[in-house]
Order: C-alpha cells, then sequence, then structure tokens
C-alpha cells in the first residue's frame, strides 16, 4: 500500500544531514539528557517529566514558562523511522526518516496537521533552530546517548 501524500498546505517537511551515526541521531530524540540539550521550543529550557520510548508510550515535556509538549509514539523502528503525536497548540503528527548517508546521517523531518498559519509559522522557525542546535549536541564528545 502506498502512504498517503500529506497535504502540503498543513505540512512541513525538512532535510537536514548531521555528522553522526544514524543510531547516535536516532538516540537523540529518545533520550531525555539529549534531548534536555538541544530540543529548546523558541529558545526556552525544557525539562523531560516522562518519556517512554515504545508505540503507544508516551512523553511530557515542560518548557520554563509552564506549558507542556506531550505526544504518544505510534512508530518507532531503531534507527531508522520514529512516528509521534505532538500537542502544544493542536494534536499534530511528526515522522522523522533517518537515511543513513555512510559517514552522516540525512533526517526528513516531516511535520502535519498544522491547520493555521501561526502554526505553520511557528514550526516552520522553530524546527530548524532545535535542529541546528541538535547538529551541536551530536558533535560534543561529553553527551553520552
Amino acid at each position: 500500500m502506498i502512504p498517503p501524500v500529506p497535504d502540503p498546505s498543513t505540512t512541513l517537511v525538512l532535510r537536514r544531514t548531521f555528522r553522526a551515526s544514524r543510531p547516535r541521531v536516532f538516540r537523540a530524540w529518545i533520550t531525555p539528557v539529549a534531548l534536555e540539550h538541544w530540543l529548546r521550543p523558541r529558545g526556552m529550557s525544557m525539562i523531560v517529566r516522562s518519556l517512554d520510548a515504545r508505540v503507544g508510550g508516551s512523553f511530557c515535556f515542560e518548557l520554563e514558562n509552564g506549558s507542556s509538549i506531550v505526544g504518544t509514539y505510534l512508530q518507532i523502528v531503531p534507527p531508522e523511522k520514529l512516528v509521534f503525536t505532538w500537542s502544544g497548540r493542536g494534536r499534530t503528527v511528526v515522522t522523522l526518516d533517518f537515511l543513513d548517508q555512510g559517514s552522516v546521517t540525512e533526517v526528513v523531518l516531516t511535520h502535519e496537521g498544522l491547520n493555521t498559519e501561526a502554526m505553520r509559522t511557528l514550526v516552520g522557525t522553530g524546527w530548524p533552530s532545535m535542529l541546528d542546535a541538535l547538529a551541536s549536541v551530536l558533535s560534543s564528545p561529553h553527551l553520552n546517548f
């Protein structure tokens, strides 16, 4: 079965290449210590309150302004794919494909369900800055995950 094509009017697709192995990049998305170093929406610090990285498991990230981001893992195929809901200002779905490119890993991030212009703008500026922070974390020899 061919997967449905995401609606381009409500979907953001980003591609980013990281100088790290595919397993390390994948673990950066499901390891609390790594997430707390790079997943900083709008530059805010974030604390992982819970994270159960299994299909049907959930996560809760608390931001410094008191708001939370919660979600449920829908698909986990280490180190190839990660799909989860993302609820902050509405429920959306994030799909991450981790592509092994030899000495680097390409990540294709697809964020679906961005039904308002405000959501598309917020997400469209947020993910690139967080992916920049992820690149820094992945290059740090001091963080083991």
